[in-house]
């Protein structure tokens, strides 16, 4: 599978609770991770299937580390590009069992329409996984190749932002958290409530999953409406990283040929092992 989108250096920070506008903090411990949606997803994806990355790093050091860190983890690495940008970096604050998060696109800016369109071309992939730390244009152009390859799309639209019905209604599955749901299903979903934004959202894609937290995740496709409950509990060491693990093994488990609710099941156990530990500890 193929894993088309960000890669960063994060900055990480841990306060004890999120500053308020005009309020500085003092953090109790600080890393620099590799990182980026797109990065963490084909990483987590790489430990059960052969997963490539499509994306755009800088040609400085940072960008050589990531490369590296990927690599190391079984990532195919032949498809992230070089450019005179500096690698993207995101600033992350961890407090209370949540986090904060802030990117600055830079090399991820520049990944091109047409860089995605030639790299699908050349690594065929029988599914694509794409977010939004990316330029729309590259997104529309994964989407536009799954169209025509007939490949399976998995969306995680994260940031959220408007998505095009017809790159929706390829989703198979949409992969959103609660508040991603929320913004995509419109002002009259049930805000808060996953498992009725996982229906709000059904009829518009091919299939939905809906993570929730500790409370699991909610999904709907062909076969109907399911839950997975969270059921490894532990304390949350580092929540940002959840979401990631969670969309990465999805894919994995899908590229594997299980069904939607079986890789979900797969997905809330490695989400749920991720929270447990500091990044620089993984």
């Amino acid at each position: 599978m193929v894993v088309v989108g960000s890669a960063n250096i994060d900055l990480i920070a841990t306060v004890r609770a999120a500053p308020a506008p005009g309020e500085t903090v003092l953090a109790s411990r600080y890393a620099e991770e590799v990182g980026g949606k797109g990065l963490n997803q084909a990483v987590a994806a790489a430990g059960s299937v052969p997963t490539a990355l499509v994306a755009a790093v800088g040609d400085d050091p940072e960008g050589a580390r990531v490369r590296r860190h990927a690599e190391d983890r079984g990532v195919d690495v032949g498809e992230v590009r070089g450019t005179a940008a500096r690698t993207g970096r995101a600033l992350i604050s961890l407090f209370d069992q949540d986090n904060t998060i802030v990117v600055a696109p830079l090399a991820n800016a520049l990944l091109t329409a047409e860089a995605v369109t030639d790299a699908l071309r050349r690594l065929e992939p029988a599914a694509v996984l794409v977010q939004f730390e990316i330029p729309e244009e590259a997104v529309l152009a994964a989407a536009a190749w799954c169209r025509s390859s007939g490949a399976r799309l998995l969306l995680n639209p994260s940031p959220v932002r408007p998505v095009p019905d017809e790159v929706l209604a390829l989703a198979d599955p949409l992969v959103v958290n609660l508040g991603e749901a929320a913004a995509l299903a419109g002002p009259s979903a049930p805000v808060g409530e996953a498992r009725g934004l996982a229906r709000a959202l059904a009829p518009r894609v091919r299939s939905v999953v809906v993570t929730a937290g500790p409370a699991g995740a909610f999904l709907v496709d062909a076969d109907g409406a399911g839950h997975v409950p969270v059921t490894e509990r532990g304390e949350v060491a580092d929540s940002s990283g959840a979401g990631d693990a969670f969309a990465g093994c999805l894919a994995a488990g899908l590229a594997t040929g299980a069904g939607l609710t079986a890789a979900v099941r797969g997905a809330v156990a490695a989400a749920s092992r991720t929270v447990a530990t500091r990044r620089e500890l993984r």
